[in-house]
């Protein structure tokens, strides 16, 4: 059974599992999701600054 592989919306490369970016809303892969949070934030959000609340 081959699995349909989809595109990261960060990156563009083809990935089997996509996460949903709780900021911007984009699809993106294990390598685009935010080394320092372990929260559903793409790396491009998670450098502007003011886009995690602290709380």
């Amino acid at each position: 059974m081959s699995q349909k592989k989809e595109t990261c919306q960060v990156c563009d490369k083809k990935t089997e599992s996509l996460k949903n970016c709780k900021s911007c809303g984009r699809d993106y892969c294990p390598k685009c999701q935010s080394p320092s949070t372990n929260q559903n934030f793409c790396k491009d959000c998670v450098s502007m600054e003011g886009v995690i609340s602290k709380g």
